[in-house]
């Protein structure tokens, strides 16, 4: 009777090393792991201020693109208009991510074709070949002369 509660013990123990390997499953480290798809759970892109942005777009365009002020407030009221459209659509929270990408970039799309009748094609290469991050520098810049 002991030996077989031993038996029966260490049958019991090998059972649940050999369940934890998980021997038919291919683990981290072995060739052909492929990790589980990461789902994008975040729904929404954050809405930015429209006239803080503005501000932050209009000088570098004026000195990349050189424009006068005549098209630099053209562009600025392109701009505005783009982004309160933008949040509008983020702002619908009905919508759907997949809908609210395809919304964006109709905007978009929308956008550029309105910059085509005030830019030439050269200078509408030169801006999209603008980075608009802004530096801590330039933050600074921009608060001291508000």
């Amino acid at each position: 009777m002991k030996k077989l509660g031993l038996i029966i013990l260490l049958g019991m123990f090998f059972s649940v090393g050999f369940a934890q390997q998980q021997l038919n499953q291919i683990q981290r480290g072995q060739r052909g792991y492929t990790p589980p798809i990461i789902y994008n759970n975040e729904t929404y892109i954050e809405l930015v201020d429209p006239f803080d942005e503005v501000d932050k777009m209009i000088p570098k365009c004026v000195a990349v693109l050189k424009l006068d002020a005549f098209e630099q407030e053209i562009i600025k009221g392109m701009l505005i208009k783009k982004f309160e459209s933008q949040n509008a659509i983020l702002e619908n929270e009905k919508n759907t991510r997949a809908d609210r990408k395809k919304k964006i970039d109709d905007l978009d799309k929308e956008y550029w074709k309105e910059l085509a009748t005030i830019l030439k094609p050269d200078e509408i290469e030169k801006y999209k070949a603008i980075d608009f991050t802004e530096t801590n520098k330039e933050k600074k810049k921009r608060r001291k002369k508000n």
